[in-house]
């Protein structure tokens, strides 16, 4: 049973992913891809070093964009634990964390959760609840 799973049966998450922003961000992603890739492809005189910077910033934006959608989606905070992907850190076994207005860093040993706020459907309620149960945890 995936991660997932047992998280929509057993208990809420308060990390929604915000879909209609991950889509923004996709599309001006792949958008970006493809206008790179035109460039490495098109019939204008590009030199070697031009193509390869072109496709690499192609692939660039398609890794981040990716990259940031799923491992957001992949989030879940709740009254127990914070969990990225396969990586589970209990409120109570967090050693250190560090706070910006975008993000939170997590850290439980050598385990570490990067929180990105805006990712989510209510990033100003997630801040706080993610505060509180840092203040709570003893």
């Amino acid at each position: 049973m995936a991660l997932d799973e047992n998280i929509s049966q057993n208990e809420e998450n308060d990390a929604v992913l915000n879909k209609p922003l991950s889509f923004v961000v996709v599309m001006v992603g792949v958008a970006f891809a493809v206008l790179n890739l035109q460039l490495v492809f098109g019939d204008g005189q590009t030199s070697l070093w031009q193509i390869v910077i072109y496709g690499l910033l192609a692939f660039i934006a398609i890794f981040v964009v990716m990259f940031w959608v799923f491992d957001s989606k992949n989030t879940v905070v709740n009254d127990q634990y914070v969990a990225k992907g396969k990586t589970k850190i209990c409120w109570r076994e967090v050693t250190a964390f560090k706070a910006n207005d975008f993000s939170i860093v997590i850290t439980a040993g050598d385990k570490k959760a990067v929180i990105n706020y805006y990712a989510y459907s209510n990033p100003e309620g997630l801040m706080a609840r993610i505060n509180h149960l840092l203040n709570k945890r003893g």
